[in-house]
């Protein structure tokens, strides 16, 4: 019991006052009568009658102070307090759209079974007067397919549902993000705490957390996978093939299958390769190795890309191949043309080709002394003392202690200086070609004036003259080191290696990180030229107009980068593979943990009036003091 208005019990008060009166009150009263005679008599009938009147005067004094009791309880609302029931029959249905509920038993695959038996339970929770929302758990799962609708809904949803599968799965490729249709899910709690959530997945959990979990796989489902494939080269710089093989639910003997197209060169196809693995229950994964032995002992020295594939008939078949670009790696043609030639430039693209060799093959051509270089068809220009007349457009240039100005340079050059052997240089503005490098450990005792220089940015000095400038423009790439490097330390110095490194970086970038990434990656994409174009498997064709940019992967396959040079013409078509997500393979897999929801009761206080009762009690204790008082008085 609770008191709705404790202020009333201020009414008890009058229980003080009760008493006060009856101590006060006195307890005879003087009577003069006409005999003794009849003094006595009464006496005598008096004594005979005290102790029932002594009764009744303390029934009558309960009486009353129960009257007033009750008065006061009456004043603070007596109610008994208890919790309202909440509107139990509501459901949340969560359908897993990951790409693992692509698995099939021959028949339906589990987003098929989910949805059916999704359209199940809300026919039944509509029909008993319930609500139901729907929720697809996809990549970004952002909105209700449907939420809190009742029975006059019941074709909406079920017309909602069927779409899903109107013209095959409409799963994701990716991975379901279960904690953003969890934070959906706890909208509709938020209404309701009584609400019940249901999941529909082929993914078993060990902490559940307050939701329902439905699985819709079935007995027999199994998947073989190739979950990735990397080419390295060996020590003696041949390819060797590593293949990550799946196998889930199943003990089977799988037969990976390698198809090299354009090995070393060659226009045909050369027949797959194969090895064999056997998995007992035990083991989920293994690696397999294709060495030069397996490729029927032919040398492995370049290849346009390799199809892998396992060739079974399992229950997901999205998995069962892979494609890896990258074999035949961008050629990099790199002239250096100097009329006092050094060893410098020469040892640190022998090493850039070495540490770069998965990425790029450098060509190093080297111009006697007394021959001009070229000034088209290579990627980068090293001109070193003498200078050519017209400036390349086709590559980056380094213009390393020019004895004038090219054609199309932008810049204007002065008289040589010579200063002292300790001058070190100071910082310009902040460039990525500057990375790591430190001018104020690069000393000069002969520099070059430029005098103006056109669109360049300064990136050292020397005495307020600038001694490093860069360009970057879609038809002038172009970097000057206005001093001599045998009047220097910089080729001594580790800054040396780190501006060239930054040069290739900057002006050479690799288009993409890698050849093959998973759905839910974001590629970031850099051109070497200018109309970078993306073209793949289930995706508009992508411009990018700026030369960078990044795209978003939602579909499997093969996607191709096409570029143009600086001349215009295509120079470079690349391709990058895009398989669904590892952990996608293992279609039986057990994880820890569903999101946790907040299933708190908080459910509306219901109060039973309790005034009637205590209304009947004051009636009845008000006939018996009534009663009480009029027996007193006869």
């Amino acid at each position: 019991m609770t008191w709705l208005t404790p202020i009333g019990f201020l009414g008890l008060i009058g229980l003080v006052a009760l008493i006060v009166i009856y101590i006060i009150k006195p307890n005879y009263q003087n009577k003069t009568i006409s005999s003794t005679y009849v003094w006595r008599l009464s006496l005598k009938y008096r004594k005979k009658r005290i102790p029932l009147s002594r009764l009744n005067h303390i029934l009558l004094f309960l009486c009353q102070c129960l009257i007033l009791t009750i008065c006061a309880l009456l004043l603070a609302q007596p109610v008994i307090a208890s919790q309202k029931p909440g509107d139990e029959n509501e459901k949340v249905i969560i359908i897993d759209a990951s790409a693992s509920m692509m698995a099939s038993d021959g028949v339906n695959t589990r987003f098929e079974r989910a949805v059916e038996q999704a359209k199940i339970m809300v026919e039944d929770t509509v029909s008993g007067g319930g609500l139901v929302s729907v929720i697809v758990a996809d990549g970004k799962p952002d909105k209700f397919l449907a939420q809190r609708v009742s029975g006059d809904q019941l074709d909406e949803v079920f017309g909602a549902l069927d779409a899903l599968v109107a013209d095959g799965t409409k799963c994701t490729y990716g991975s379901a993000d279960l904690d953003k249709a969890v934070e959906l899910a706890q909208e509709v709690l938020n209404y309701n705490n009584e609400a019940q959530v249901y999941l529909y997945t082929g993914t078993s959990f060990t902490q559940k957390n307050g939701i329902i979990v439905q699985n819709v796989g079935v007995e027999g489902e199994w998947n073989a996978a190739v979950l990735g494939c990397d080419a390295k080269y060996n020590e003696n710089n041949h390819y060797e093939i590593t293949v990550d093989l799946g196998c889930f639910g199943r003990t089977e003997q799988l037969t990976v299958y390698c198809e090299v197209h354009g090995a070393n060169g060659r226009t045909d196809k050369v027949a797959p390769y194969s090895k064999s693995e056997f998995f007992d229950p035990t083991e989920e994964e293994k690696r397999v190795v294709f060495t030069t032995d397996d490729f029927g002992g032919q040398p492995l020295y370049s290849f346009d890309y390799l199809e892998v594939y396992v060739s079974v008939a399992d229950s997901f078949a999205e998995d069962n191949f892979f494609f890896l670009y990258g074999g035949k790696k961008p050629t990099i043609r790199v002239q250096y043309a100097s009329s006092i030639p050094n060893n410098y430039f020469a040892g640190i693209v022998r090493t850039m080709r070495e540490t770069m060799k998965n990425q790029w093959k450098i060509e190093f051509v080297e111009c006697k002394a007394d021959e001009k270089g070229k000034t088209e068809g290579f990627d980068l220009y090293i001109f070193e003392h003498r200078m050519p007349d017209v400036m390349p457009t086709d590559g980056v240039v380094l213009l390393v202690d020019p004895n004038k100005a090219p054609d199309g340079s932008g810049l204007r050059i002065g008289q040589a200086y010579a200063v002292n052997s300790d001058t070190t240089l100071a910082s310009g503005v902040t460039h990525d070609l500057m990375k790591y490098a430190d001018p104020g450990r690069v000393t000069v005792s002969k520099y070059i004036d430029i005098q103006s220089h056109d669109n360049y940015e300064e990136l050292a000095y020397y005495n307020g003259r600038p001694m490093i400038l860069a360009k970057n423009e879609p038809q002038a790439k172009v970097v000057v080191w206005a001093f001599d490097l045998n009047y220097s330390n910089l080729c001594a110095m580790p800054d040396f290696s780190f501006m060239m490194y930054n040069m290739f970086r900057y002006y050479i970038p690799a288009t993409m990180s890698a050849n093959a990434f998973e759905i839910g990656d974001t590629v970031q994409l850099t051109a070497r030229g200018t109309e970078l174009k993306v073209t793949g498997n289930g995706m508009e064709p992508v411009d990018f107009a700026e030369g960078f940019g990044e795209i978003a992967l939602t579909h499997p396959g093969t996607y191709t980068v096409t570029q143009r040079s600086m001349q215009g013409e295509t120079v470079l078509v690349e391709n990058f593979f895009v398989r669904i997500p590892r952990e996608e393979s293992n279609i039986g897999r057990t994880e820890d943990a569903l999101p946790v929801l907040n299933v708190e009761r908080t459910n509306e206080i219901a109060f039973e009036d309790l005034l009637f009762y205590f209304a009947i009690a004051l009636v009845a204790f008000m006939f018996a003091e009534w009663y009480l008082q009029a027996k007193k008085n006869y």
